[in-house]
């Protein structure tokens, strides 16, 4: 894992956009997240890959006990995982966790970002997903080294894959190396 100018796992940084604050995902965010991650309508568009257990929760102990595993994985410095906070009402709508992988073989190498973004579905619209996506790929990299970000959206993620699309993200074949279907990718600068 490749770090930027400053290590994201010493100190998390903290990013805003017009409408949203990012930070570290924390307990008392479990009542807003729980919304989220009971949303019926969300959970198909969640990305679960290479995860011991799915995202469905129904139960505010299950969502406690999941931050309780995100905050875990930041202090091993697995992942980072960051609360989606609206800014009018404070309420967590969602989160980003994001970490780098190497991929590919030989000089094919390169060092991917690996975003997933997990939102309630009234905010999977297309200026959302924007601000989130353009965010990640203007300000992570003062904190992370990649050279290109890679998520995934299932094809009933209409809005999900058009903003990718837009973005200038192509979609990837499966392969021995990424088994998992619907990802996409966009090589950065």
């Amino acid at each position: 894992m490749k770090l930027g100018s400053t290590d994201p796992y010493t100190s998390c940084p903290k990013y805003e956009t017009g409408s949203f604050s990012l930070r570290l995902v924390r307990m008392d965010d479990a009542a807003d997240l729980l919304r989220c991650y009971s949303d019926p309508e969300s959970i198909p568009l969640f990305n679960s890959d290479n995860c011991l257990y799915g995202f469905s929760m129904n139960k505010l102990e299950e969502i406690e006990s999941c931050i309780e595993a995100w905050l875990a994985e930041f202090r091993a410095r697995g992942f980072i995982r960051f609360s989606i906070v609206e800014q009018t009402s404070e309420r967590a709508i969602g989160t980003i966790e994001f970490f780098t992988r190497k991929l590919g073989q030989g000089e094919e190498q390169a060092e991917a970002g690996i975003l997933r973004l997990d939102l309630a579905s009234e905010y999977e619209q297309a200026d959302v997903l924007s601000e989130m996506l353009e965010l990640v790929e203007q300000r992570f990299p003062e904190h992370f080294t990649f050279d290109g970000l890679l998520t995934k959206a299932v094809p009933q993620a209409v809005h999900r894959v058009a903003v990718l699309q837009r973005l200038g993200y192509n979609k990837l074949e499966r392969s021995r190396e990424l088994p998992y279907g619907d990802y996409y990718i966009k090589r950065m600068p």
